[in-house]
This record gives C-alpha cells, structure tokens and sequence, in this order.
C-alpha cells in the first residue's frame, strides 16, 4: 500500500462481496430502504406513496433488466433482489409486456441508462393491477 494515492472504502458490500443493494428510494421524498440481505420481504408500500408509482417502478425494474437472479450484472441483480422480495414476479411482468413489439434502447455508459418502450391498454394508462 506504499505506492497507493487513492483507497476506496465500502460499507455496502459492492467490492468486497462483488454484491450491490438498493439503499435508498426517491418517491415523493427519500426512503431509507431497511437491510435487505436477512429479511424474506419487503413491503412495497413503506417506500411508494400510491399504487400508481407502484406499477410504474415494476415496470421499470421488469422491463427494463434483462438478466435474472442468477444471470444478472450487479447493478439488475439489486434492483430485480428488491422487486423479488417485494413479491413481484419479474418474468410474469415481462412476458405480460415485452411479448408485443417494443423498442428498446441497450444499457450505454454515455446515456447512463437503459429505456424500453412498451404499449399499454387503456385501462393501464391510469391504473395498474398487480
């Protein structure tokens, strides 16, 4: 460690366990997410205000991952961890939107982001039913 300018310290497990978990979530205000790693579920409604903003977050986590529990980059494992725990079926909600034509915008480190673009029914467009 004599040549070293820079140490980099992790509480979270990310270097240490090559292991990433959601820590906070931003709806309406900031949600300190509770340790994930010992509990069997998570209460979606402790952390999203309506059931609306809940539907929207499924499907952006479910939609928008491509890997599974045990295939998944670290950063899609956390967020799909997260979703399982609170009882969603990510493949139930991916079969139900991603078997229609969608468009779909890879991961890029230049955008920052991954987007899909998937149809809704009407009556998906002002509520959701999980």
């Amino acid at each position: 460690m004599g040549g070293a300018n820079n140490i980099c310290s992790d509480k979270t497990g990310t270097l240490t366990k090559n292991q990433m978990t959601w820590t906070q979530i931003w709806f309406e205000k900031d949600f300190k997410i509770e340790e994930t790693d010992d509990i069997e579920s998570i209460n979606l409604n402790n952390y999203v205000p309506s059931e609306f903003s809940w539907g929207i977050l499924t499907q952006c986590i479910c939609c928008n991952t491509i890997g599974g529990l045990k295939d998944a980059g670290a950063t899609e494992l956390a967020m799909l961890k997260f979703i399982d725990k609170c009882g969603i079926d990510f493949e139930l909600i991916r079969e139900k939107y991603l078997q229609k034509e969608m468009v779909r915008f890879l991961f890029d480190s230049a955008r920052k982001r991954m987007s899909t673009i998937i149809e809704l029914s009407d009556n998906e467009k002002t509520e959701f039913n999980y």
